[in-house]
């Protein structure tokens, strides 16, 4: 074999060597990347799952406000309020609840019923009974007396369209405080407005009414028995029918305007879960 042969031939190994050099450094920064990538998008999945759950679980924590909505604002409305449970059990006396008004707490065995959306100003309706409703994932706007009666005219028209799981109830313990006088409740939920809007009560119910159960769970419960009817028809839209003791407080109430005559056999109710 000649000299430039064996030169050629040396040449071209060179050269054969520093391709596969160049091969390999590539394919290390090919897989270098990649593997880089792979694992920035999985730390970016982990820091998000853990941030979502946690963002999550600051939301079902006892005191967390959800904002306030442009329509709330409008309305002269405070934000949600997650409230402490102030406890569930059945008891047939007054209650002197902590809050006004409660969004949990001891209540009636026989909630109000199905079928009847707003209370008169002068029903009587008691508190006691309007509290169990909460529990079975009922929402209530508590009026105080203090809310302009064209309000209350507004209040009693949306209640009629605010869908089967929402009652108008009046409170008659005093003024609410701060200048609201018109009070959403759910179970351990609460937001507080100067004026009645249709907006904020649709936003309320679509977000509170006839809650996941599982949300029982949480450090701020919503509903435990949710989704559960309402009790014995045995009031109108102007108070209880019969003379029968609930929470300490009956009278004998005649139908609603327009409502037609209801003739209702005395009874006792039946206690509801």
């Amino acid at each position: 074999m000649g000299k430039k042969s064996v030169q050629r031939n040396a040449r071209l190994e060179e050269l054969r060597r520093e391709q596969k050099r160049k091969e390999r450094r590539r394919s290390l920064i090919i897989y270098g990347t990649s593997g880089f990538v792979a694992v920035a998008l999985i730390l970016g999945i982990v820091l998000y799952t853990v941030a979502d759950a946690s963002a999550k679980d600051r939301t079902h924590k006892i005191g967390y406000v959800a904002g306030a909505s442009a329509a709330a604002t409008a309305a002269g409305c405070t934000g949600t309020v997650n409230d402490a449970s102030q406890g569930s059990s059945h008891v047939t006396t007054t209650v002197n609840y902590k809050f006004s008004p409660p969004s949990s707490g001891s209540h009636n065995p026989d909630p109000l019923p199905d079928g009847i959306p707003f209370y008169n100003p002068a029903s009587g309706i008691p508190v006691e009974r309007a509290v169990h409703n909460l529990e079975h994932g009922f929402i209530v706007g508590w009026y105080d007396k203090d809310l302009p009666a064209a309000q209350v005219e507004k209040l009693r028209s949306l209640a009629a369209n605010a869908g089967p799981r929402f009652i108008g109830v009046p409170w008659t313990r005093g003024a609410f405080p701060d200048g609201k006088h018109f009070v959403l409740t759910a179970w351990d939920r609460t937001q507080r407005c100067t004026t009645v809007s249709a907006d904020v009560i649709k936003d309320f119910v679509a977000k509170h009414a006839n809650p996941d159960p599982n949300g029982a769970t949480w450090d701020s419960p919503t509903a435990p028995e949710s989704g559960a009817q309402g009790g014995t028809l045995d009031v109108s839209a102007d108070g209880p029918l019969t003379s029968t003791a609930q929470g300490g407080s009956s009278s004998t109430g005649s139908p609603a305007p327009g409502a037609g005559t209801m003739s209702v056999s005395p009874t006792t109710p039946t206690p509801a879960p």
